[in-house]
């Protein structure tokens, strides 16, 4: 990767008008891995139709490299992703027309199915995935208390769906969650930015408040890349005035130590952050080293998908305990898990958390996550931003 690191931020100024390439403008999208910078964005209110639409599209053979497999595991075409995400599609309707205490079961095999479709895309053979998707992959904690969701907590194994599909998205998978680490549900919950404001909410009091982990983009706005006056491509973000005390004039320096190291102030400021790396900026034609740079940096952003662009910056390096730098599908789909066992085989136990001071949190997640889940995972599917006709 060929990188040029900034020099000092003084001397150093950016074109005010960002980078465009076959008109468009040079910005990051929902896609977590292999951004396609020129895509459109996709303006439908059936995301479901939508991916089926582009997966009838864009067909592949699924077959098998090992004819022993075969053998074993039958007719490969069975293991297609037309299929899974029929079956996704079926269970998402399911959990919209069931009440709180049930949908947890339906939402999760929604998403199981939906990471299926994705894998069977993705996958060059069925051999790749055949073995994996005969098991979940995740399991609890037997020393879990169950009081609350701070003793909830949830393991992945070795095999299964679910670290398949995490080590797609994020190849440091096993070194950020290893094997047998347990996370609570209430970490996890806590690494969501579509229910951070009601887990703040939930959790703060007049003694104590939470350590808020997302800042927000200016909304509307979203990170884009800008040349230097080196000719080099950065990426830079605004960051929300409102995020700040009112007469903050630069980012407060508690604030930067706990963003990735990949971002520094822009001048010294202003509340603009630039990327510490640029790239070689081709205007006819996008570099792997951009590629390579964007993939890198989109790590430290979320989006909440809603009727307009909200685009966070995570605090990566902040030191609260919990802090889980993975892929929010990975995160979404954990907590989604453990919240479907304690549906399926505890149902006391979500009963008196639906009668407890996290009964809020715990309806928010149930309610959004699943669209959420469907709205990143569909853009990693076909690469491009989908939003609703209503949405900007």
């Amino acid at each position: 990767l060929e990188v040029h690191l900034m020099p000092r931020r003084s001397e150093f100024v950016l074109d005010g008008i960002p980078l465009h390439q076959k008109n468009r403008t040079l910005r990051m999208t929902k896609v977590y891995t292999g951004q396609r910078f020129t895509s459109q964005t996709v303006l439908t209110d059936d995301v479901f139709t939508y991916v089926s639409f582009f997966f009838s599209s864009h067909r592949k053979a699924m077959k098998f490299v090992d004819h022993q497999n075969q053998t074993k595991y039958g007719n490969p075409n069975q293991y297609g992703y037309e299929f899974y995400w029929k079956q996704s599609e079926i269970f998402y309707r399911a959990a919209q027309q069931m009440p709180i205490e049930a949908a947890p079961v339906a939402a999760y095999y929604c998403m199981l199915n939906a990471a299926k479709s994705y894998l069977s895309y993705t996958s060059e053979s069925v051999d790749a995935f055949v073995e994996e998707f005969g098991l979940h992959g995740l399991n609890e904690d037997n020393n879990d208390l169950g009081e609350d969701i701070s003793t909830i907590s949830i393991k992945h194994k070795q095999k299964g769906v679910f670290p398949l599909f995490a080590n797609s998205l994020d190849a440091d998978f096993l070194s950020l969650w290893p094997l047998g680490i347990s996370h609570t549900l209430k970490s996890l919950l806590y690494n969501l930015p579509f229910v951070h404001r009601t887990f703040s909410m939930t959790y703060s009091s007049r003694s104590s408040k939470v350590d808020e982990l997302f800042i927000p983009l200016t909304v509307g706005d979203m990170p884009k890349y800008y040349r230097g006056n080196d000719g080099k491509a950065y990426l830079a973000v605004d960051l929300d005035r409102s995020y700040f005390p009112p007469n903050a004039q630069t980012i407060p320096s508690g604030t930067l130590a706990m963003i990735s190291s990949d971002f520094v102030p822009y001048n010294n400021a202003g509340l603009k952050l630039i990327s510490t790396a640029g790239v070689r900026y081709n205007s006819n034609s996008i570099s792997n080293e951009l590629k390579e740079l964007n993939d890198n940096l989109r790590k430290n952003f979320s989006y909440i998908r809603g009727a307009k662009r909200l685009w966070y910056l995570k605090k990566t390096r902040s030191t609260t305990p919990g802090v889980l730098n993975l892929c929010n599908l990975t995160i979404n789909m954990a907590a989604m898990h453990r919240l479907s066992e304690i549906a399926r085989y505890k149902p006391e136990q979500l009963n008196r958390l639906m009668h407890s001071k996290e009964n809020w949190l715990i309806h928010e997640f149930i309610s959004q996550s699943l669209d959420q889940f469907i709205d990143e995972l569909a853009a990693q599917i076909t690469k491009q931003d989908i939003m609703g006709i209503n949405q900007k």
